[in-house]
């Protein structure tokens, strides 16, 4: 190859350059007419795929700072929560009905004391419900909770009977405990117990 040659193809690749990077309507009308322009274009591609990673790198850079600082945020949150909790529990101690709702920011409420119902051997009481409105069969027996649950009650507290009067073997009475839970609003202006 001649120098005159090698002068002329870098002047046709400078004037591709030129022309492919000027603008969006440039690179669509451009077209690879020979092996050295289709290098060029790998090339390129190349330099777009660089382009990408790095960004992607900077993109998780920030993720990476700003979880660690969100990290640390909630510690702080925690540790004032900390206090918050143990005021409201003295408070608590002294008044068992005590709670707190003059802040805009968060309130402090005594959850009651509460029964639930819950399935102590789900299998045994499909078994015993087989055949019922309360056992649904598609490819296997598979327990209508919900509804099953509407029907059931305790009488005494302690024992799960159906509508029936019938003693309900399989379900448990158990009672969670009166206990002090800390509320804030969400972005959504709510109170609620989870942090976002």
């Amino acid at each position: 190859m001649t120098e005159e040659t090698m002068t002329k193809g870098t002047e046709e690749l400078n004037k591709m350059v030129a022309n492919a990077t000027a603008n969006q309507e440039e690179k669509e009308r451009f077209s690879i007419e020979n092996d050295d322009q289709l290098k060029w274009a790998f090339q390129m591609m190349e330099e777009k795929r660089k382009e990408i990673r790095a960004k992607k790198d900077m993109i998780q850079q920030a993720i990476d700072y700003y979880e660690g600082q969100i990290k640390d945020l909630r510690k702080d949150i925690d540790y004032f929560k900390g206090l918050a909790m143990q005021y409201a529990e003295e408070q608590a101690d002294e008044d068992p009905n005590w709670s707190f709702k003059e802040s805009p920011y968060g309130r402090i409420i005594r959850k009651k004391e509460k029964t639930d119902l819950v399935v102590s051997d789900e299998q045994a009481l499909i078994n015993h419900l087989k055949g019922t409105e309360f056992v649904e069969h598609v490819e296997e027996d598979k327990l209508k909770w919900g509804d099953l649950k509407k029907t059931l009650s305790t009488p005494d507290g302690e024992h799960v009977v159906n509508d029936d009067g019938e003693l309900v073997d399989d379900v448990t009475v158990v009672t969670n405990p009166s206990v002090l839970v800390m509320k804030h609003k969400n972005a959504k202006d709510s109170w609620v117990e989870k942090e976002d």
